[in-house]
């Protein structure tokens, strides 16, 4: 005698991915609930004063509860202010060239000519490499003594001298924008690529017999079947330029003179520099609602007004 149970289709299907959830609840969920609790709390393992727990002689401080007073602090900080200014500058930038640069890849990778296929292959390894990796080879490409780009420069008579790229807050924070965009572009240039290259031949074919040309032709079909790319693009450049920390690392360590501090840098340097877990991790998650808050205005811009009517 066999018992069974009968399962609807899904049921069935949830009961299959149930243990990928349990495994992204535990790798994702469970970190990204304790910091936010994290965020309430002013737990700095540098103090000296207040409760702590002594393990094999070692002091543990314990966590306190402080509600939003990390929060209160942050927007109290002219140091917090100015670096989100500045991380607005740097993500805008960054999405604008990222995005341009990439499209323009895309336009002319779409076209037939010799070589083509190797050339998309090239477009890869600027992508591929860690931007560990990219921060070490733009510094030396942009050395001030030695540097390839200040050599090509000179060669051609465009400068006198030597120009010195990060000897001021405003020019290495574009330096940065450059050099992740040039890391980032061809992964854009690859999405819109794939989104030209599922729009029918038979559909420009017949755009050209009507007397269309190049750009009425991408104004008038390819921007728009783009569209979705275009959301998607924006959105993971925006969430990434938010977030970029290791460029700053190599390049410019957030100066000179905090002219390079964006609200990642601030955050990473509160947490794991001064060791005050509660209000660095309060800096990130404000960073968190700014992407969230980005990402609904994206899809008002791009997406949500040309939606077809039910």
């Amino acid at each position: 005698m066999t018992l069974g149970v009968r399962l609807s289709e899904g049921r069935f299907a949830l009961l299959l991915v149930l243990p990928a959830l349990l495994a992204i609840f535990a790798v994702v969920m469970l970190p990204l609930l304790y910091s936010l609790w994290l965020s309430f709390t002013d737990v700095n393992v540098l103090r000296t004063s207040g409760p702590a727990l002594e393990l094999f002689g070692v002091r543990v401080p314990l966590f306190r509860w402080v509600g939003l007073q990390n929060y209160v602090g942050i927007f109290d900080d002219p140091l917090y202010w100015s670096s989100l200014w500045r991380t607005l500058y740097f993500v805008g930038a960054f999405v604008l060239e990222a995005t341009l640069v990439g499209l323009g890849m895309a336009l002319i990778l779409n076209e037939r000519f010799a070589g083509r296929p190797l050339l998309r292959s090239l477009l890869l390894i600027p992508w591929s490499l860690s931007r560990v990796v990219v921060g070490l080879l733009w510094i030396g490409i942009l050395d001030f003594e030695f540097g390839a780009f200040n050599g090509l420069l000179y060669n051609l008579h465009l400068v006198d001298g030597s120009i010195a790229f990060f000897k001021d807050g405003f020019s290495a924070l574009n330096v940065l924008v450059s050099v992740y965009a040039w890391n980032q572009a061809p992964f854009a240039a690859l999405l819109f690529l794939a989104g030209m290259q599922s729009i029918s031949v038979d559909v420009y074919s017949a755009a050209e017999v009507d007397g269309a040309g190049y750009w009425q032709r991408f104004g008038y079909l390819t921007l728009p079947a783009l569209r979705p790319i275009l959301f998607l693009v924006t959105v993971l450049a925006t969430v990434n330029a938010f977030l970029m920390l290791d460029l700053i690392y190599v390049l410019t360590m957030g100066g000179p003179a905090h002219d390079t501090t964006t609200v990642a840098w601030l955050g990473f340097q509160t947490a794991f520099t001064f060791f005050k877990f509660g209000p660095g991790t309060a800096i990130l998650y404000t960073l968190t609602a700014l992407c969230l808050l980005l990402t609904l205005v994206y899809y008002r811009l791009i997406l949500a007004r040309f939606e077809p009517a039910a």
